[in-house]
This record gives structure tokens, C-alpha cells and sequence, in this order.
């Protein structure tokens, strides 16, 4: 089954305050961890185009209880607060978020949220604001107010105008103000994880200005900066940066990729997967030539995360990877590649 056909089957309606459409993959063994995501701007909102759900297929091979939310109100998003200044969004997507985590047991401190831009807005506001265990954002908007007032008419006059009920350089400031008084007033123990690019305007607007109260309160906090300047470009590597993150907090084992290339008959595979320096990872390779069952080639564990095998016979190929930390072992296929 393709990963949109999953999302198609098993999205359902969680009835609250306000319906909320959201998608939950169950671990397939008991987890004491849940990760709450939270979606951005698609960029076609004015059009009509629907939300969509974020970074399903990264998370995909976690294996711990993942919920993906959406953020639409009277048919627009509303950053996850609801209409007119009510917060009925909020009470439902909260209510959505604890009756899972009370289903599976899962502890406050073991319930992770995460999202990018506006994702990242809501996940470190219902992270701070309800003292969940950590919080995983990137290139977010803190200033909300203020980045809906100046980015566009779309988001002044109709986004804004949702959430606030108006969009005046006062509604501008109430929106601001939430997010302010909350980083600045509220009482959380929260892990705080930021990822951001250098020359991602987001930087200087709004990361900065947070770090900067977390800073005054002695607030310890874990940020990420990569070296790309476009926001548009947030998502490809805030998408390795979360992977790493919910390894490191779960303990699970990932293999974020396993790229294959050919040059002159040589295959060559990489294999990627989050850094950890308490416990060694090593890596076997199964070699396949399409059309043949058995593997023509295998490579016993090692510390190498790659693999070079000179190609006897032409024919398209792919690579099995085995990796393995402790007492976990996962396995990933390549692509398959002609040679």
C-alpha cells in the first residue's frame, strides 16, 4: 500500500470543540513515546488546496506512536487556536493529544512535539504551554502577529482575521502576545530543540527573539543551525534534523537512507543514520541482481557505513543493508540501479 493511500484509509475525525482531522500510526510494539506533528503553510491556502499532513515518510520507520495533525478552521488554517480568539482548536487538539497518550499510557515528559514553520509555531506552543517532555521545531514563527500582518494580503486579511477576529495593528499584537507571554511567563520543564538556517530570515525574526527569553530565564535549549538561506528549503533538512532527534529521545535504531550510485561497473551505498556516540553501530550488506532469489554477494558486519562491489555481470541491482546497535537490528532496501 503507497504511504497516501495509508493516510487516505486511516485518517479519521476526532469530534471536539471543533473537528479535527488527524492521522495516528500506532507503534507495532509497546512504546512509551508519542510524537505529536504538526503541519505548516502548503503555500496554495488562498487557492483552496487542503492542509496536508508533514514528514509521515520520515517518520514512517520509527517505531514509536506517531499523530499527525491538521490546522484548518472555517476552512483556513488558524495555527492550531481556533476562530475569533476562542482557542476552541487548541481545547480540541489537546483533548485529541491526551486521550491517546491516556489509551497507551504514555507520561507527559515522553510526548514529543514537532512541526516546521508554522508547524513549528504550534509545536512549541502546545509543548510549552502543556509542559510535554521535549519539543522538536524548525525555522517557526514566534512573532505570529506580526508574520501574518506583513507577509501577505492572504494571511493579513483572512488568516489573521480567524484567529483574531480582526486584522488591525492591534489584532497584530494580541497574536504576538500569546506566544511572547507564554515563552516569557510560562512554567515548563520542556526539552527544547530549535533548527534553523543561517540565512533564513525566520533566524533573526523570530528564533532569535525566543532564544533570547529563553536565555534570560536560564532556559537550557539545543539549537541546530544548517547553511541554507531559503525558508522553502526548511523542510529537507529539518526532515534529518527531526529523525536524529526522535532517535536520540526514543533510543530507536533508523536507518534515515541507504543511497545507491554506479560509476563504471562499480556499485557504491552509503548508509545514513543518526549520530550516537554511546554505543558503536556496524553495517552488512546483501548484494541482489534482479531475477535471482539468493544474493550474489554478502558482507559480514563492520564498522563502514559503505559498501563498494565491482559488478561481474550487467543487470539491475539493489542493496539490502543491515545495521545494528545493541541488541536492535533494522534493515533497509536501495533503490534498484542498473548496471
Amino acid at each position: 500500500m503507497s504511504l497516501s493511500a495509508y493516510i487516505i484509509e486511516n485518517e479519521k475525525v476526532f469530534k471536539g470543540a471543533q473537528d479535527i482531522k488527524y492521522l495516528f500510526m500506532p507503534a507495532s510494539k509497546p512504546s512509551k513515546h508519542l510524537i505529536v506533528v504538526f503541519s505548516g503553510f502548503n503555500g496554495k491556502e488562498e487557492e483552496g488546496v487542503l492542509p496536508y499532513y508533514n514528514y509521515v515518510k520520515y517518520l514512517k520507520d520509527i517505531d514509536c506512536h506517531r499523530l499527525f495533525i491538521l490546522d484548518q478552521c472555517l476552512g483556513h488554517p488558524c495555527y492550531y487556536l481556533g476562530h475569533n480568539k476562542k482557542l476552541d482548536y487548541e481545547v480540541s487538539v489537546a483533548s485529541l493529544i491526551y486521550s491517546i497518550s491516556n489509551e497507551y499510557k504514555i507520561m507527559r515528559k515522553n510526548i514529543m512535539t514537532a512541526g516546521s514553520s508554522k508547524g513549528g509555531s504550534a509545536a512549541v506552543y502546545f509543548a510549552l504551554k502543556y509542559d510535554f517532555g521535549h519539543v522538536i521545531a524548525g525555522g517557526f514563527q514566534f512573532k505570529v502577529g506580526e508574520y501574518l500582518y506583513t507577509t501577505k494580503r492572504y494571511t493579513r486579511q483572512t488568516v489573521l482575521k480567524v484567529i483574531t477576529g480582526g486584522n488591525t495593528p492591534g489584532h497584530r499584537d494580541y497574536l504576538d502576545r500569546i506566544y511572547v507571554d507564554l515563552a516569557e511567563k510560562g512554567t515548563y520543564t520542556t526539552n527544547i530543540n530549535v533548527h534553523v538556517g543561517s540565512g533564513d530570515s525566520h533566524y533573526d525574526k523570530h528564533i532569535k527573539p525566543f532564544i533570547g527569553i529563553l536565555q534570560k530565564r536560564n532556559i537550557p535549549y539545543n539549537l541546530d543551525v544548517q547553511d541554507y538561506s531559503e525558508h522553502g528549503k526548511v523542510g529537507v533538512y529539518f526532515s534529518q534534523y527531526l529523525i536524529d532527534q526522535v532517535s536520540n529521545i526514543t533510543g530507536q535504531l533508523v536507518i534515515k537512507e541507504a543511497a545507491i550510485t554506479n560509476e563504471n561497473q562499480m556499485i557504491s551505498v552509503s548508509c545514513s543514520v543518526p549520530q550516537d556516540s554511546k554505543e558503536p553501530v556496524h553495517f552488512a550488506y546483501y548484494v541482489f541482481k534482479q531475477g535471482q532469489t539468493d544474493p550474489v554477494k554478502k558482507v559480514s558486519y563492520s564498522p563502514s557505513a559503505k559498501l563498494r562491489y565491482k559488478v561481474e555481470h550487467p543487470g539491475k541491482y539493489s542493496v539490502k543493508v543491515f545495521v545494528k546497535k545493541g541488541d536492535q537490528k533494522v534493515a533497509k532496501r536501495t533503490p534498484v540501479i542498473e548496471v
